[in-house]
Parts: structure tokens; sequence; C-alpha cells
């Protein structure tokens, strides 16, 4: 409906539309139901999996054949690369669009700090540039302007990828460029030999449109560094507006000791009565990070949890904010926080945040418990004699099996041997505990974030290694 009626006949029927009708469509799709419009099935099995823009980690090889999971017709570039080819001969689309389109994604890849490559192998990019820029209706006739339009959806797609929720950025980009294709003719059409009013007009065209998005980006700063000169104010109202929604009867509010450095703590009263404590935390996710918020009850008992900002993304990982997700977390005590992690339901596609929120939840639970931040020293590992030895323990996913070398009388390398831990998730603390391990030759060291049953699993194998040696000693 939106295709046919909004997209096109609102514009005046076939060939008037302003906007690209398929990406219109999308859009509406995308805003309106962003998870379901976002899973895809991983090529050759019947599971749903993450894109490479979602995290996958695949090659550039297989980024080029194609298979990886994604919306049909757009994960192999090789044979997106034939369709161009025979467009081209046909004479159907110009060498200029799909070009420029790559040449900015490439430019915008290298000013933020991406890899060019994979932002050109991976998502729709190939797609959009060959198939979606290239629409006759709604992108420029000029030769010039074919080159600044290409530029434009390119450069935008890479801005929408960095700094946005949504890992693809083609359908907003493209759509925003539809909406200059116009104005692109206008400056960058070519003129007739002799038109000299027709060179100046473009002049100011051109001298207006710089204008403007000066002026743009001016007002833009002025507002940004007047939002950060009052941050601290808008921080504080925003802390009390939270503190009010989990405790209505509020009336004050007063800082709490924590033992975690890393959680704020305040207690909440209505006049003297104590209504429970209000924490707050900062994790990272999948994004760059989030902040956990939690009601408990004035004994320590988990009232709600709510995500209050964060940097996942749009289609799958701020589902964390849903209230059935938040409601498995209700009723979780300091005593029984060790449980959080194997009877939470993480959900599926946003497992890295879910995981994030766990990891949030136990750091408060645990921010108020004294005996965990007692300063005691840590407990040597086992001696045993040098050498390799077994051992394992349970994970998340299930039985991680270890391989602990022993040097010198001290454990010099861990290495996995097996394990059914989230790829690019549980297994990436493997790593940095083992480093985390050999430094401090302990057990007692921190579980790493977002993986807190993967490293109790790690950590319980090398225990278990060193102790059957121990005992067989």
């Amino acid at each position: 409906f939106f295709l046919v009626v909004v997209g096109k006949h609102v514009f005046g029927g076939i060939g008037n539309n302003i906007f690209n009708t398929a990406l219109v469509s999308r859009a509406i799709l995308l805003l309106t139901w962003p998870h379901q419009i976002t899973q895809w099935v991983a090529p050759f099995d019947a599971a749903t999996s993450a894109t490479p823009l979602a995290g996958l980690e695949v090659g550039y090889l297989e980024l080029f054949l194609g298979n990886i999971p994604g919306s049909v017709g757009e994960t192999s570039v090789a044979a997106l690369l034939i369709g161009a080819a025979l467009l081209m001969a046909r004479g159907y689309i110009s060498w200029r669009v799909p070009v420029s389109v790559l040449a900015g994604a490439a430019v915008g890849a290298v000013l933020f700090g991406l890899d060019p490559l994979f932002t050109l192998l991976s998502g729709s990019l190939m797609f959009g540039a060959i198939f979606m820029a290239t629409d006759m209706v709604t992108s420029p006739t000029g030769k010039t302007s074919h080159i600044l339009y290409g530029i434009g959806c390119g450069f935008l797609t890479v801005v929408i990828r960095r700094f946005t929720h949504y890992p693809e950025g083609i359908t907003f980009a493209f759509l925003l460029m539809n909406g200059v294709a116009y104005l692109m003719d206008r400056i960058g059409a070519d003129p007739i030999f002799g038109q000299v009013e027709e060179r100046r007009r473009r002049v100011f065209r051109a001298a207006a449109v710089v204008g403007t998005v000066a002026l743009a980006a001016l007002v833009s700063a002025v507002g940004y560094v007047a939002q950060s000169a009052a941050g601290q104010e808008y921080a504080d109202a925003a802390l009390a507006i939270s503190i009010r929604s989990a405790f209505p009867e509020s009336q004050r509010v007063a800082p709490e000791e924590s033992y975690d450095p890393e959680v704020t703590i305040f207690r909440v009263y209505h006049e003297r009565n104590l209504l429970g404590y209000y924490a707050r935390t900062r994790v990272d996710g999948y994004g760059e990070g989030m902040i956990v918020e939690a009601a408990l009850s004035p004994g320590g008992e988990l009232l709600a949890l709510n995500v209050a900002d964060n940097n996942e993304s749009a289609a799958l990982g701020t589902r964390v904010r849903s209230r059935p997700f938040l409601a498995q977390f209700v009723g979780f005590h300091q005593d029984n926080r060790d449980e959080i992690a194997s009877q939470i339901e993480a959900l599926s596609g946003a497992t890295i945040s879910s995981r994030a929120v766990v990891s949030a939840t136990e750091k408060i639970l645990a921010a108020r418990d004294e005996s965990v931040w007692e300063d005691t020293a840590a407990e040597p590992l086992p001696s045993v004699a040098d050498g390799n030895y077994s051992g394992s323990g349970e994970g998340y996913g299930g039985t991680i099996m270890v391989e602990v070398e022993v040097s010198g009388g001290r454990v010099s390398g861990v290495t996995v041997v097996r394990h059914s831990e989230t790829s690019g998730i549980g297994d990436r603390a493997f790593g940095p505990l083992t480093n985390r391990l050999i430094e401090a030759q302990s057990l007692e060291v921190d579980a790493v974030s977002g993986a807190t049953a993967t490293s109790r699993g790690f950590l319980a194998a090398v225990e278990n290694a060193l102790i059957e040696q121990e005992g067989a000693e």
C-alpha cells in the first residue's frame, strides 16, 4: 500500500515519484517492525543469525561470494557485479552512479576509522549502488550531478552505519538523496553552450547550498556546546525522573555507600521512611555502552530494572528495554545474584546486549555486599609440577575443556580445547581471562563483562585441572 499509493501515486503516478518506491515501503517496515525485518537465516542452516554488519565475523572471500546471512539478493557481491556489467553493457545504467556511491562510502569509511573493503562488501551497499541509486526516475540526469548524487548516497550510508543505531544505512541515505536529486540536477547539470546566465544561476545555487549547510552546522555546534555546558543539569533531571518513576512517593534522596566505584546508589525516602534504593551503573554492550538502573527494596530485593541509555543496534539490541525481558530480573537479591546468568533467557539476536544487562545487574546487587569487596590477599594457584594438565568446567553453553601449561612452577598458558560458548560473545572472554590469570597467578580475577557465566566456567576448568593434578601427586 505504501509503495503504490504513498510512494508512487501521491506524486502523480509512474515516472513522477520523487522517492524510490521500494525504499519508501522498506523504510516504513524498518521503522515499524525493526526486529522482524532484520532477522535472517544463515545459509544452509535453519537458525537465525546476525549479519556481518551486526557483528558476525566473516572474511572478505565469504562477503564476496555471499555465503553469509542477509536479505535476498544482496549478499553475493560476485553476482551483483555480474548484474552491473550486464546492465551497463545494455546501456540501462551509467557507471558514474555506482562507482560514485562506492567511492563516497570508501572515503567515509576511511574518515571514520572503518575498514573500507569491509564497508563496500557488506550489507546492501553494493546492491543499492547498482540497482537502487541508478533508478532513472528518482536519480539525477546530468553527468556531474550523477557523481555528486552517488558520493552523497555512499557517504551518508556510512554516516548512518557509524553514528546511529541502525547497522545498515542505505534505506535512509538513498531516500535523503532522492529528495535532493532535483537540486543536484539544477546545480550539476551541464549547461548548453552559450548559456552564460544559466552558469551564473548554477554558481548562485551552489553558494546557497553551501551557505545552508554551513548555517545548519553552526546551529548544531551551538546546540552541542549549550547541551554540554548544561550536561550535569540534564543528567540530574533525568535521574530525578527515573527515581520518581520507580518510587512515586519519593520526596528526597541521599547517597548510599557503594563498595563498587562503578555503581552509584541512592537511598530514597518518603518523609523519614526508607522506600528503598536506586542504583545505576554503566556497562559495555554491543554498542559503546549502556546505563542500567535498578530499584531495590529496603531489604535489597530487585523491584524493577531499567535500561536508561544505550547505543545498541535499533533493530535488535534495543529490545533489552522491553518489559518482558526486564521483568525476568525482578525478585533477585544479592544472595542469589550468581543465579541470574543461568536463569535469564537472553533475547534471540541480541545476546551481547542481554549479557550486558545481566552483568550490570550482578554489579548493582554486589555493590552493597561488603564481603565481596573485602581487601584480602588473592589465594595463589595450587602448586604442581611442570607439565600440561586438562580440566573442565560448566560455562554458559555447556562444558569448557582446557589444557593448562605449567612452566617454572607457574601457569604459563591456557588453551581452550573444546567449548560450546556463543561465537563472538562467550569465547571472547578466553583471551582476557588467560592474561589476567597468568599475571595474577590466581583464580581470583575479574570476570569479563557480558560473559560472566563463561568466565566462571573457564576458571573452574583451570582450577579442576590443577586440583586434580595436585591430588594425584
